[in-house]
């Protein structure tokens, strides 16, 4: 047995060590939001945080998350609550099938939660392992710029009230 902490939540995991974590959030935990795309960790459609890092879940054992932090889409906000990220890519109208916006928003997610001022040429270059054929690029960027905007705007009236 393996625990993970998913979505700050301790959970004991039952699945074998060599189990992609993938099929662990999905059918051991419920969490759908990451996609089985290619198997391979060359799509993005299954991207989650892992100690502030994106990794292609479904290339990634079990075993090698004993006891890590591990963030899925289901982590950042809810349908009755969704945070700034996701209430970006709705605002900015940025999915159209929507199959690898969940692994698109989590690699942006971990930049914006390490730089909140990427460049859009950083946002670019983190979202290069993803693969999208709906046309909606510059829809994403955009709401990528907005949730950092959000962010800086928050963390400053955060800073404010501290005083």
């Amino acid at each position: 047995m393996t625990t993970l902490v998913v979505n700050g939540e301790s959970r004991t995991i039952k699945a074998s060590a060599d189990t992609p974590l993938l099929f662990v959030l999905r059918d051991e935990l419920g969490l759908s939001a990451a996609k089985f795309g290619c198997g391979l960790g060359q799509c993005g459609a299954c991207t989650v945080i892992v100690d502030g890092k994106a990794i292609f879940s479904c290339v990634t054992p079990v075993m090698v998350l004993e006891g890590r932090k591990v963030t899925t889409l289901e982590g950042i906000g809810s349908r009755d609550a969704p945070g700034p990220m996701q209430r970006a890519f709705i605002e900015e109208q940025a999915a159209q099938c929507g199959y690898c916006i969940p692994g698109m928003m989590m690699r942006a997610q971990a930049l914006l939660d390490r730089d909140p001022h990427a460049s859009d040429e950083s946002i670019k270059a983190e979202l290069q392992p993803h693969l999208c054929r709906c046309g909606t690029h510059m829809r994403i960027l955009r709401a990528i710029r907005r949730a950092a905007d959000e962010v800086r705007s928050n963390t400053t009236v955060e800073t404010r009230t501290r005083r």
